[in-house]
């Protein structure tokens, strides 16, 4: 019995995951209560789940501040053109339903289309900011590439990630204990199709050193 609760047990390793994302998935929530800053949360989210989470590099926290520092200002841009252009298309939308036409019809249609791909766009653009040193307009290109050249991981991504958005918005006053886990799970599912994909653009260094001579940590090709 005693071997249950040894600290290199199965199970301790199980519960010592759990309180990871557990405590991963609570300060994504409390970084994202001020509205303006869930962009760079969703990059210090994606960032910690793969290398805390996924290689047990590091500490919860500290990757998590790390990363939301680091990425804190393209990740806001991103995140308030993609609420501006929301905002935009649900107002469209509900003007479009005040009068229901043929031609109303059709760009009902064309605005939900847009507005999904501006959202498939979003899957990529936040783990896409925390894998590389790219400017916004360079990273919006490479969603862009992304989700029509890996149609076969998009439909995933924008499933769960979509999944996870309704989970936590619509069943938080029904299961309180829902935002404790679903950011962190969620992130942890995402992962996997999405470093499938991260992993195609990324050059192995043919030396293992930086320009000062220094070892670069390449825990994403672990």
């Amino acid at each position: 019995m005693s071997n249950f609760f040894n600290s290199d047990s199965r199970l301790m390793k199980v519960l010592a995951k759990l309180f990871d994302i557990g405590y991963l998935s609570i300060l994504f929530i409390l970084f994202c209560i001020p509205i303006v800053t869930i962009g760079a949360a969703l990059t210090a989210l994606y960032y910690t789940t793969v290398k805390v989470i996924r290689h047990d590099r590091g500490y919860v926290f500290h990757e998590f501040w790390h990363a939301f520092k680091l990425n804190f200002f393209p990740a806001t841009k991103l995140w308030i053109v993609q609420a501006v252009l929301f905002i935009l298309i649900a107002f469209n939308i509900s003007l479009v339903n005040e009068n229901v036409t043929t031609t109303s019809s059709f760009m009902l249609g064309a605005y939900i289309v847009i507005g999904v791909i501006i959202y498939a766009v979003s899957c990529y653009a936040y783990p896409v900011l925390s894998r590389f040193n790219m400017k916004n307009m360079q990273i919006l290109r490479m969603s862009l590439f992304m989700i029509a050249k890996h149609i076969i991981f998009t439909i995933p991504l924008v499933i769960i990630s979509g999944a996870a958005v309704f989970l936590i918005v619509f069943l938080i006053p029904y299961l309180p204990v829902v935002p404790i886990l679903v950011p962190g799970l969620a992130s942890l599912a995402y992962s996997y199709p999405m470093e499938i994909v991260l992993k195609k653009y990324m050059v192995q260094a043919k030396k293992n050193d930086d320009e000062d001579g220094e070892a670069v940590d390449e825990w994403y090709l672990e």
